[in-house]
């Protein structure tokens, strides 16, 4: 017994613990029975009294309930004025009761219980017979519901603020059955045989429960019937559109609201709308108690505003308040269209375009101060032409004269700026000329200059259209303004060239020839920097010897690691950077402009490179062409003879362009 009530003393100060940092609900200040100890031989008074704070104002008291440890439900209402209450100590079985005292406001919020809601009445005397050892302990929370809503049926150890034993034996066998009685019904409906179990499956009504509890050592039984109110269900209430609006002074806000069960259908209620100043100390402005509601009267002067709404159902149930926050900004800004035309005008007071250039009007620069620019109309010769942002038109060669085009753009709250117009002017164009002329030939390769030209006044050459044919067949197109080539081959190449004005005209195409009569040998030529480099050194390649017209070289580096790495370069000095130590072998090969190689060596050489590793220098470290050089041990042959002499060329060689 000691044990259990250190226990329940434990169990109370975690609750007070734990109910103590509840805020916002409501609160029982104190409670008092007096006097706290009786003797239920003597018909004594006990007067029971309590104060909370909704306790003084019916309007936000929906209900009260005292409870009793061991005798469960002692007193409950909704009148505040019957809150406190008188019992006589006769009606108490012995033992020490713990009193509390629980209220709920008119939004559905008990109160918890804590020390102050909470005081003990000690009973002395004796119990009268055929109780048994049950003592029957049960609590119904709440004891009020509405339809739809969860109470909780509580018995014996599992009830609060502290374990209520119902039998004297710790861990007794027990059998729980719980029963209700509807109203207006005589027999008993099974709920649950659970000693702690909740439900929601209940009728409107005033209803009583019973618990029976059996001790299954003796078959004894003890019962108990508490009240269970079952309210109509709270409606709820739902404004149509977002919870946070923002609207600008002189707009009208309309607002509709609807009412559901608590199966989420649409039921009928009466209204009550407040329009509060949304501010801590704000003022109520106005009521209203139709199902919609439109608002012209807010202003950018108050800015924030709480429009509130609930619903009160055919049962009288109220539902709590729906909010819409409202934001309202200062009155609106019309919008200002903005013209701009696409490309450049060719100057002028009244800007000039040539005849038949391609035009664009563009309304991006529009804009609106408080808003955003939603629709927007072009007008052209008294007639709208489009509703896009941006019109394009390409008037005719032989339309010339002075145009005007209007614009009118909308914001997003549906306003029209004032209609703006410009003007611009269509002017005649003359075609341009072209021609071309070779100003310089430089070792097989041709430069060419063009001589195109605009007769007008504001008029300039804007693009060039190159074209190289051989043997009536098309080499190559250019856009450069001049051109240089080089040719591949002996024979007659066909130049022609045609220009664009910034007016959009071309000139008639232009075309003449070049005789090339020699071309000079194709012949490879590499020279190389030292093959014997540190890491992170470069090696470089010289092709400027490589005489004929050459499309590209390729590098191949044949790596240590057996992996490979290819490069192509037209340029006539190329050079690669070896990061690591190795020995690395080069395959270079040129690709000839006409596509077709000399054949056998004459195309490749095949250099090793010895990075950060003693290797044979293969030239005389000046950066001598490869082909150039013998090995040491091959200078000077004079005794040998003609054939020997040659066939030791071949081998030289061949060695050089491997290495």
């Amino acid at each position: 017994m000691y044990k259990q009530q250190l226990f329940s003393i434990f169990l109370f100060a975690i609750t007070i613990v734990f109910l103590s940092g509840v805020e916002g609900e409501p609160e029982v200040f104190m409670v008092s029975v007096n006097p706290s100890d009786v003797d239920n031989q003597q018909e004594e008074e006990i007067t029971f009294e309590g104060d909370c704070n909704v306790c003084n104002n019916e309007e936000e008291l929906s209900y009260f309930m005292w409870n009793s440890s061991i005798a469960g439900i002692l007193h409950e209402g909704s009148d505040p004025f019957e809150l406190s209450f008188v019992e006589m100590s006769s009606s108490f079985s012995t033992g020490e009761h713990n009193i509390t005292l629980q209220v709920k406001d008119n939004n559905g919020a008990w109160s918890q219980i804590t020390a102050n809601s909470t005081t003990v009445l000690n009973v002395a005397g004796r119990d009268g017979p055929g109780s048994g050892d049950i003592t029957v302990n049960f609590a119904i929370t709440p004891p009020s519901i509405h339809l739809g809503e969860t109470a909780r049926f509580e018995a014996c150890t599992e009830m609060q603020p502290e374990p209520q034993p119902c039998h004297g034996d710790i861990d007794p066998d027990l059998d729980f059955r719980w029963e209700i009685q509807l109203e207006g019904e005589t027999d008993w409906a099974y709920l649950n045989d659970q000693e702690v179990f909740e439900s929601n499956n209940f009728e409107v009504g005033n209803h009583t429960v019973r618990l029976t509890i059996t001790d299954n050592s003796d078959d004894s039984q003890a019962s108990d019937t508490a009240e269970l109110v079952v309210l109509p269900p709270i409606p709820s209430v739902a404004v149509s559109g977002p919870g946070q609006v923002t609207i600008k002074e002189g707009q009208t806000l309309d607002l509709t609201a609807n009412c559901y069960d608590n199966e989420n259908q649409e039921i009928n209620c009466s209204f009550l709308w407040e329009i509060w100043e949304d501010d801590p100390n704000g003022d109520l402005l106005f009521t209203y108690d139709t199902k919609e509601i439109s608002l012209t009267d807010l202003n950018n002067e108050v800015k924030n505003y709480d429009v509130m709404v609930k619903g009160t159902d055919n049962s009288g149930t109220p539902s709590q308040w729906a909010h819409v926050f409202v934001t309202v900004n200062p009155p609106n800004e019309s919008p200002s269209a903005i013209i701009t035309i696409s490309p450049e005008s060719l100057g002028g007071l009244t800007p000039e375009y040539f005849e038949g250039t391609e035009m664009s009007f563009q309304s991006e620069d529009s804009f609106d101060s408080d808003g955003t620019i939603v629709a927007q109309k072009w007008w052209f010769d008294g007639a709208v032409v489009s509703e896009d942002s941006v019109w394009v038109w390409k008037p005719s060669l032989d339309t010339t004269g002075i145009f005007q085009v209007k614009l009118e753009v909308q914001d997003d709250d549906g306003v029209w700026s004032s209609i703006v117009s410009t003007n611009f002017k269509l002017i005649d164009n003359s075609d341009p000329e072209s021609s071309w002329r070779v100003i310089n030939e430089d070792n097989g390769t041709w430069f060419l200059v063009s001589d195109c030209n605009d007769p007008d006044e504001k008029g300039f050459i804007s693009s060039y259209h190159w074209s190289v044919s051989f043997a009536d067949e098309i080499l190559f197109n250019s856009t450069e303004r001049n051109l240089s080539f080089t040719p591949s081959m002996a024979g007659l190449y066909t130049i022609s060239l045609q220009c664009r004005d910034n007016g959009g005209l071309q000139s008639i195409l232009y075309e003449d020839h070049i005789t090339v009569d020699d071309i000079a040998p194709k012949n490879f030529v590499a020279s190389f920097s030292s093959k014997n480099i540190q890491p992170g050194d470069e090696f470089s390649i010289d092709f400027s010897n490589t005489s004929g017209a050459v499309d590209y070289f390729e590098i191949i580096v044949n790596n240590p690691n057996g992996s490979k790495d290819k490069y192509e370069t037209s340029e006539l000095t190329y050079s690669i950077i070896f990061d690591d130590k190795g020995t690395y072998t080069l395959d270079i090969t040129v690709f000839w402009a006409d596509g077709v190689p000399l054949g056998g060596l004459s195309d490749w050489y095949g250099p090793t490179v010895y990075v950060g590793t003693d290797g044979e220098e293969q030239n005389n470290g000046d950066g001598d062409e490869v082909d150039n050089l013998l090995p040491d041990d091959e200078e000077g042959l004079p005794s040998l003879s003609f054939v020997a002499i040659i066939t030791m060329t071949f081998v030289v060689a061949f060695t050089r362009r491997q290495r």
